[in-house]
C-alpha cells in the first residue's frame, strides 16, 4: 500500500503544471510602453464593467474556461480587498470601443491582462504590461507578478517571459 501511494504522489509530480507563477523585479529602470497611434490607455469609467466583463469571458471561453455571471463578478471583483479601480487599465480604438485592459490586484498582482482578438499581434499586450510595470514602480512595489496557464495558446508566456518575467 505504500509504494502505491509513492507511485501516485511521484506520477502527480511528473505531471504538468496547469499553469505558470511568473514575476519581474521592478528594481531595475523599465522600458517605456509604445501605444501604436490608433489606440488609447484611457481612464477605467465604472459604465465600462459590462464591456470588460464580455472581453474577459470571450478570451476565458477561448480556451476553455469560464467567467461567472456579470453581476457575479463584478461584485465579487469589487469586493476584494486587493480591488482598486485604479488599477483597472482599459484600452479602446480611436471610436472608444474596448479593445484590451489589464486588472490588478493592489498587492503587485496582475490579475487579468486581455487583447481582444482582432487586435493582438500588434503590441498592445506589451504595451499594457510595460504600462502595469511602471505602475507598481512608481507605487514602491519590488515586483510584480502574475499567473499564465500553461496551455495558453495566444503567446502569453513567450511575451511575459521577454519582458523579464521568470518562474517562482
Amino acid at each position: 500500500m505504500a509504494l502505491l501511494l509513492v507511485v501516485f504522489r511521484y506520477c502527480d509530480a511528473m505531471q504538468p503544471r496547469p499553469y505558470y507563477h511568473l514575476c519581474k523585479s521592478l528594481s531595475d529602470e523599465l522600458p517605456q510602453p509604445v501605444w501604436s497611434k490608433n489606440v488609447i490607455l484611457s481612464a477605467f469609467r465604472p459604465d465600462m464593467i459590462a464591456e470588460l466583463h464580455a472581453l474577459l469571458t470571450a478570451s476565458y471561453e477561448a480556451v476553455g474556461n469560464t467567467v461567472p455571471p456579470l453581476r457575479d463578478w463584478w461584485q465579487a471583483l469589487s469586493a476584494d480587498e486587493e480591488y482598486d479601480a485604479g488599477l483597472i487599465f482599459p484600452v479602446t480604438d480611436t471610436q472608444g470601443q474596448l479593445i484590451a485592459f489589464a486588472q490588478c490586484w493592489s498587492s503587485g498582482f496582475i490579475k487579468d491582462i486581455v487583447v481582444h482578438p482582432d487586435w493582438r499581434r500588434q503590441g498592445i499586450g506589451e504595451a499594457l504590461l510595460l504600462h502595469c510595470f511602471q505602475v507598481f514602480q512608481l507605487r514602491g512595489a519590488e515586483n510584480v507578478c502574475l499567473k499564465v496557464e500553461s496551455n495558453n495558446p495566444f503567446g502569453a508566456e513567450r511575451l511575459y517571459r521577454r519582458l523579464g518575467m521568470a518562474d517562482v
